[in-house]
């Protein structure tokens, strides 16, 4: 291989999301990059496009199509999600002929690049957030595939500590995982913005995040509501979309919320004004691989109470400043913290930046195209 080009590496995924701009930017400084797509789910209105915003970067939409799926529990709809089934990778991963290749889960798409990577001789990476919560129940089906892809692959990326642990259960060596973190565009949160939103009474409790089951805002109203009635006053601001919008407004009337406020989704360029509207985060999820608005707060300097069922949460937070949201008691509880002021904020220092993520995938992307295929160094 000619070492005076730059290696050429194809990165697979479904969407193109906001969160992720910043890290293939750096990614494409540092490669010849070709960043392939599935198309915009219609669940992300403002996920529209945004390729645009990655220079030096060859953003492509892949041909195939979407299965809408509807997960759900007690017979309401929990989790709407996309099945991306796109053939095209295939016809696009064989033009370019990437010196490596990042696949970005354990479905069609990471088969279409492993038999790449079998074929060339060329190193596929698996990037991975699940943990051993979001996975525990899955069928037979899919436990199958992700063992045969965990055997197949020798690359791996994790979110973090909670997604090792997961990949380890399948027999990965911790050797072969780099342990990365789920990360934002911190340049978007860290300088000074206007707020957007003007409530009182203060505090104000955020919630950001789609509005559906899974993550958990029936029960933040009704845990808000019970501190309201205590004779505690604050305010509840709440942005998002999602299927389950009406319902949730039609809730917080019945159990008569004062000072509540639903918002629509914002753009991602937007939200450090939504974030510096507030005085402390609720995220409340029951299923989360990692929880990027937990990021966001912290590099605005919220304080967050997390979901001890989001991924980031051991990870970022310190246990006073996580709770079980499917415990009503406590949840009333933390409430009550987060109204008196007494949820910590967050150590920045545990969070890692996206240049520190970008450095560490180059390092080990670079080293994996001139390890000879079959050898069993560690990633680090």
């Amino acid at each position: 291989m000619r070492q005076d080009r730059r290696l050429k590496l194809a990165l697979m995924v479904n969407v193109v999301a906001p969160a992720r701009l910043a890290l293939y930017s750096g990614l494409a400084k540092r490669f010849d990059l070709l960043l392939l797509h599935g198309g915009a789910e219609n669940n992300r209105e403002s996920w529209d496009d945004l390729g645009r915003r990655i220079p030096n970067a060859d953003v492509r939409q892949a041909w195939g199509f979407q299965i809408r799926k509807v997960q759900k529990v007690n017979g309401k709809a929990f989790n709407p999600q996309f099945i991306h089934i796109t053939p095209g990778f295939v016809w696009h991963l064989f033009r370019f002929r990437p010196d490596a290749v990042i696949t970005n889960e354990m479905g069609f798409r990471t088969l279409i690049a492993l038999l790449y990577g079998t074929v060339t001789r060329r190193p596929v990476w698996v990037w991975w957030g699940g943990t051993l919560h979001t996975e525990r129940k899955i069928g037979k089906a899919r436990r199958t595939l992700r063992l045969l892809i965990s055997r197949w692959a020798r690359n791996w990326i994790s979110y973090g500590q909670t997604s090792t642990d997961y990949l380890m259960t399948l027999g990965i060596p911790k050797g072969r995982i780099l342990e990365a973190q789920n990360c934002v565009d911190e340049r978007l949160f860290c300088e000074p913005a206007q707020p957007a939103f003007e409530l009182e009474p203060r505090p104000v409790l955020l919630h950001v995040g789609r509005f559906i089951g899974l993550k958990g805002i029936e029960l933040l109203l009704k845990a808000a509501a019970a501190v309201q009635h205590e004779g505690h006053e604050f305010s509840l601001l709440l942005v998002g979309s999602g299927r389950d919008k009406q319902e949730l407004e039609a809730l917080a009337k019945d159990l008569q919320l004062k000072n509540v406020r639903f918002e629509g989704g914002q753009d991602p360029l937007k939200m450090a004004a939504v974030y510096r509207s507030a005085d402390v985060l609720i995220f409340p999820t029951l299923r989360d691989v990692w929880g990027l608005v937990a990021n966001e707060a912290m590099l605005c300097g919220l304080p967050v109470l997390c979901s001890k069922y989001a991924g980031c949460a051991e990870e970022l937070f310190a246990p006073d400043g996580i709770f079980d949201p499917n415990n009503p008691e406590e949840f009333v509880a933390n409430l009550r913290k987060a109204v008196a002021g007494l949820v910590p904020r967050a150590d920045l220092s545990r969070l890692k930046s996206t240049s520190e993520i970008v450095d560490l995938l180059v390092r080990a992307i670079e080293d994996s195209v001139r390890r000879p295929i079959g050898s069993l160094e560690a990633v680090s």
